[in-house]
């Protein structure tokens, strides 16, 4: 049986495919809210791949965990006696690398912004639609970062596949 097929890691090749997808979508938009919509679908599919792959950690070790997390994963594994290295290089990034900015990016993609404040104007039917903010995308990540993060997550999830060896 195959790596893939065994810890159902098929989920994260496809979350990394579609966020190439997505990447290579806004690049070739010439529209810009459509571009948006392509680079937030790329952090949705990258903070997706990381999920899928604790996932595949949780099969790896056998553990019994429906959502999984890094910290649930750490504790599931203390109490067996053991110590995963995937999960504690996981936990740096998350705290301070570009899984802490991944996930910053994905908490403002579920979130709407806060609105300013409106400014007073007459009201004519040219002034009834507010913009609530003055640059939409402003705390989007450019497709070059996204790309960054893409190559990133895909050499760390090769390189801690590439070290999981069953005994």
């Amino acid at each position: 049986m195959t790596r893939v097929a065994r810890y159902h890691a098929d989920r994260t090749n496809q979350k990394l495919y579609f966020a190439r997808l997505a990447c290579q979508q806004a690049e070739q938009s010439d529209h810009v809210q459509q571009a948006q919509a392509y680079r937030e679908a790329a952090v949705f599919h990258l903070h997706g791949a990381l999920l899928a792959f604790l996932q595949e950690l949780v099969r790896y070790y056998r553990l019994n965990d429906l959502t999984p997390t890094l910290k649930s994963i750490e504790e599931q594994l203390a109490a067996k006696g053991q110590i995963s290295p995937e999960v504690s290089v996981l936990q740096r990034l998350a705290k301070d690398g570009f899984i802490a900015e991944l996930k910053r990016a994905h908490r403002l993609c579920e979130y709407a912004p806060e609105p300013s404040v409106p400014q007073g104007e007459d009201e004519t039917s040219s002034n009834l639609i507010i913009k609530v903010t003055q640059s939409p995308q402003a705390w989007l990540p450019d497709i070059a970062i996204l790309r960054e993060w893409h190559r990133d997550l895909t050499y760390l999830i090769d390189g801690f596949r590439n070290e999981m060896v069953e005994f």
